[in-house]
């Protein structure tokens, strides 16, 4: 039976705590946990847990050819996975926390099962005090939209909730969220390309780096 636990402005410091702890829990025990973030509700795992990556799949309904993207709470943890060229972290340094999504290449150290090998790795670091608590205890983590598969993206955790059902260990409850999706940079090589229109506008992204190439242009 999964847990739901109340973030929103209703609830208590110490109630949030209580949660954040709970979702973490779940997370490091294999489990999988779903947060409030700056663009919608996400479900989350031990990106080094192949057993929950599987899970999450599982509950999502997805194939394991779907590349899995990577948050974190802090850029210094993306470091630690994601082969960052200089321009790259420009645009982290510069834009996260933030509802922005880097495609990268993951370190070549790297044992994990989050997609297909030589794949580029997405990353992000959100800008949602929940999904920042959670994941800063966690470390890189899974981090992908709590729909099945093809469906509509979530903004409550009732939807959350229908589409996952008691997959998911642990729910925890900020509200409805405005309808948002993240802006997707491909930084995997120096010609740096707008892929995906989002939160972040070109024009904010040409304010910290003027060369991007907006790939979304017909």
């Amino acid at each position: 039976m999964s847990q739901v636990f109340k973030v929103d402005e209703s609830a208590s410091k110490a109630d949030v705590q209580l949660a954040i702890e709970a979702a973490v829990a779940a997370v490091k025990n294999g489990g999988l946990a779903v947060i409030p973030t700056d663009t919608t509700y996400a479900v989350i795992c031990d990106a080094f847990n192949v057993d929950a990556v599987a899970k999450l799949r599982g509950a999502k309904k997805q194939t394991s050819d779907i590349a899995l993207p990577i948050a974190a709470g802090s850029i210094e943890t993306i470091r630690g996975v994601a082969n960052f060229s200089t321009i790259a972290n420009d645009l982290a340094s510069a834009l996260w926390p933030g509802s922005l999504t880097l495609l990268t290449v993951a370190q070549d150290s790297l044992s994990w099962n989050i997609g297909q090998a030589g794949s580029a790795l997405a990353v992000r670091v959100p800008h949602h005090e929940v999904a920042q608590a959670v994941l800063s205890e966690i470390g890189p983590t899974v981090m992908t939209g709590a729909q099945i598969t093809g469906g509509p993206s979530v903004q409550t955790v009732e939807q959350a909730q229908a589409a996952l059902s008691d997959l998911v260990d642990v729910y925890l409850d900020g509200g409805a969220l405005a309808p948002r999706i993240s802006t997707v940079i491909d930084a995997t090589t120096d010609q740096v390309r707008l892929v995906r229109p989002g939160q972040l506008t070109l024009g904010q992204l040409r304010e910290v780096m003027p060369s991007i190439i907006d790939a979304t242009a017909s």
